[in-house]
């Protein structure tokens, strides 16, 4: 998602409220199998002291495995995202008039995620398996 910074400068905040396509490449090294929706809402601002600023609410849904038998389990949540990117003479030197903040968003999408989930209808205590069987515990 890119943000135009001349626009900001200019207006000095800009709303957003939009269905987002974070490219594959961010989550290809996680767990996350698809992110089938993620919409962003709220607002990109420079405050009083040159900052820029994000605030921005995120819902989405977002692919993951199976615990017990690695089916694709839909998850969805919202979070927020509140960020103090820094000032802004330096983000506009830096990024050349275009800011990037999928990565951010990323980062917000990443501390959502669960440490496991489970199917339904799938029973998350196996006690047998294919040539073994739990026989005590």
């Amino acid at each position: 998602m890119k943000i135009d910074l001349n626009y900001l400068n200019r207006f000095g905040k800009i709303d957003i409220d939009e269905d987002v396509i974070l490219d594959k490449e961010i989550y290809k090294d996680s767990e996350v199998r698809d992110i089938k929706s993620l919409h962003v809402s709220g607002v990109i601002e420079v405050n009083y002291e040159d900052d820029v600023i994000l605030n921005l609410d995120m819902k989405a849904t977002i692919v993951l495995p199976c615990a017990v038998s690695l089916q694709d389990v839909l998850y969805s949540f919202e979070t927020t995202c509140d960020e103090n990117l820094g000032k802004f003479e330096e983000i506009l030197k830096n990024n050349k008039n275009i800011l990037e903040i999928s990565h951010i968003l990323w980062e917000n999408i990443v501390l959502e995620i669960p440490i496991r989930v489970v199917a339904d209808g799938v029973e998350p205590s196996n006690t047998s398996g294919d040539g073994w069987e739990l026989i005590s515990e």
